[in-house]
């Protein structure tokens, strides 16, 4: 899946260099809105007159790192395990250039994958459950919480913000609200984060909708009451993950809203999104919640009689085609996946 800008063990967004000019040309400037449909993608967590707080842009994939990880792990592990049988404790027979041959070249491939899907899993658990960003549109300022656990103060209007593009070998070509932090000459980029990400399925035109969900926030006069408005109306649902770890409903949910408008093609790709409902919430048991600084809440109140305040306990049920088939999805999705793995396991043992 889309991990561009995950920074563990340095997979990160470049940095450190200057604009390029393909990033000017594709600028979203603070002042200018779009007009295209706005659409929240499922990326706010909480909502208020003050401050929007949002999720990242790994948050909406969490889980296939953790699941692949697990399988490719395994995989090489039963590999190992095979070829070191083989060669100390199978019955002694003419074939010894080829144990030999297992031991040298295949045993490093399969050590090689034990250590690879250990760093796949490790790229998501034991780390936080989710990365949040806070735009605070009373003092302008933009908070983000980096990977490292500290978190990146600097003012809105600074930000050079651009649609970000990145390719990966399972998703193509995705797309972002890229946010750059430059240096004090304007041109030099210190630090990028991703702002919005519709999803691995978003398009060019997904960051217009979405900067036209975000940008009339923090720059319209009535932008507190039309962001309301449509979130209480259109959005449907906040993430579930103020203060808290998303539990296993959720979990469920959100690893099968890719297929929200096809039920069919959920029950067809049932292995795929249930196998990641599980390793994600194996992911977000093992990692941290994250919290804001006490200075950050300080900067960022929320008022006693404020009108305008939304959480995920303002969602509205959690309906049939939304949580229970997609359950029933997982369960057959998974069920299926183990069992043609024991068949051919068994299979080979005969």
């Amino acid at each position: 899946m889309d991990y561009a800008g995950l920074d563990y063990r340095n997979i990160r967004f470049p940095v450190d260099r200057p604009l390029s000019e393909a990033e000017r040309a594709v600028r979203y400037q603070q002042k200018k809105a779009s007009n295209a449909p706005p659409m929240d993608f499922l990326s706010v967590i909480e909502f208020n007159s003050n401050y929007i707080d949002l999720v990242d842009r790994w948050y909406s994939i969490k889980g296939f790192n953790t699941w692949f990880g697990m399988f490719v792990s395994v995989f090489g592990m039963a590999g190992a395990g095979v070829i070191i049988w083989a060669f100390f404790w199978a019955p002694v027979t003419e074939q010894r250039e080829a144990l030999w041959f297992m031991m040298i070249v295949l045993l490093p491939l399969a050590l090689g994958l034990i250590w690879g899907g250990w760093w796949l899993i490790r790229t998501e658990c034991g780390r936080w459950t989710h990365y949040p960003m806070r735009l605070n549109r009373k003092t302008r300022q933009a908070y983000f919480f980096r990977q490292d656990g500290s978190v990146l103060t600097v003012p809105w209007d600074s930000l050079f913000l651009t649609l970000g593009e990145e390719k990966s070998p399972l998703s193509g070509t995705t797309y972002d609200l890229r946010a750059h932090v430059l240096d004090a000459d304007g041109e030099t980029v210190r630090e990028s984060f991703s702002l919005g990400y519709p999803s691995p399925l978003g398009n060019a035109e997904s960051i217009d909708k979405f900067w036209a969900f975000l940008q009339p926030y923090m720059e319209a006069e009535d932008g507190v009451e039309r962001t309301w408005r449509y979130l209480k109306d259109d959005a449907g649902y906040l993430v579930p993950v103020d203060g808290r770890k998303e539990g296993w409903r959720w979990s469920i949910v959100r690893s099968f809203m890719l297929g929200a408008h096809w039920p069919y093609l959920q029950l067809v790709f049932a292995p795929f999104l249930g196998l990641n409902a599980i390793g994600r919430m194996f992911a977000m048991w093992t990692s941290k919640v994250p919290k804001w600084p006490e200075e950050v809440e300080r900067e960022n109140p929320v008022e006693v009689d404020d009108p305008y305040v939304l959480t995920w306990r303002d969602n509205e049920s959690i309906g049939w085609w939304e949580l229970y088939w997609p359950l029933i999805c997982t369960v057959i999705g998974v069920g299926g996946f183990l069992g043609v793995i024991v068949w051919i396991v068994s299979d080979l043992w005969r």
